[in-house]
């Protein structure tokens, strides 16, 4: 009796999925970058405020109130810098675990109106979002003082134009910046404190 010969042919399995929260642990940003990336901000922010001050006490042409605006534009190149490589880690981690079909498996749950009214009155409750709304309020009438600076806003004569549009834009830079420093900035400070 002869012997059959049975060939057995295996092939190939793609590896198993990885877990997303453990291909993205790996991205962490450790916590000196975090600080310095929020003291940075707080300089940038701080000197911003400060030179909107020098100016009305100074005048325009001062050189305090010219350095402390390229203080805190120098201060701000950084958290720009660590943004966009935060962003490409992070675009890299989300593509390697397949984030982008489990965001549209999301996106349909959330479709719901019971779910999206819920949904929203949770994340207008927590004070993160109040603060938030409270700075783009801020951000609105600084945007209102450069419109009257344009003379687009109030037709009124240059020099009374000039006053308004600047009260307007200094009182939201002034606001901006003093939310940023002395509420969100610390704020978040807490929060990486605590992880």
């Amino acid at each position: 009796m002869a012997v059959a010969e049975v060939v057995l042919e295996v092939l190939p399995q793609p590896p198993p999925p990885r877990d997303p929260a453990v291909a993205l642990r790996g991205l962490a940003v450790p916590k000196v970058a975090e600080y310095l990336y929020l003291a940075s901000v707080w300089v940038g922010c701080a000197g911003l405020a400060a030179a909107m001050v020098l100016r009305r006490a100074l005048g325009q042409d001062s050189p305090v109130t010219c350095a402390f605006l390229k203080v805190s534009v120098g201060s701000l190149v950084l958290p720009a810098l660590v943004i966009v490589v935060c962003d490409l880690q992070l675009s890299l981690g989300m593509r390697a675990t397949g984030f982008r079909s489990s965001l549209c498996t999301s996106a349909k749950e959330i479709q719901s109106t019971k779910m999206f009214g819920g949904l929203t009155w949770k994340v207008l409750w927590n004070h993160a979002v109040i603060v938030g709304l409270a700075s783009f309020l801020l951000l609105l009438l600084l945007g209102a003082g450069a419109l009257v600076l344009g003379g687009l806003l109030l037709p009124v004569e240059k020099s009374q134009r000039e006053k308004i549009g600047y009260t307007l834009f200094d009182t939201g830079v002034l606001g901006t910046t003093a939310m940023v420093c002395f509420v969100i900035i610390p704020s978040f400070a807490l929060n990486v404190w605590r992880r």
